[in-house]
């Protein structure tokens, strides 16, 4: 069985597509912050009272996961011929 292949289907979005996407994900970022600062928090520690406190640390968390995850691949990564037969 022949495998059609569409390469139109796995084109890079536009500009214009990927602007919009952007923009929704600011919005949405935004509104998810809003409330935090109208609705007084009641942390157990006093930082966690800050207006937009969680919002930063799941910001800066998922900062340092990335740069994580960056630092775990190059010390896991294989060389290119690891795999090839050594004579």
């Amino acid at each position: 069985m022949l495998i059609e292949r569409n390469p139109q289907k796995y084109r890079r979005p536009s500009t214009l597509a990927r602007l919009r996407s952007a923009r929704l994900l600011y919005v949405l970022c935004a509104l998810t912050l809003v409330p935090s600062l109208f609705i007084h928090p009641h942390g157990e520690f006093g930082f966690a009272e800050i207006p937009g406190f969680h919002a930063l640390l799941a910001f800066v968390t998922g900062c340092v996961l990335v740069l994580v995850a960056i630092v775990v691949r190059r010390v896991i990564i294989r060389s290119e011929d690891y795999y090839e037969h050594r004579t």
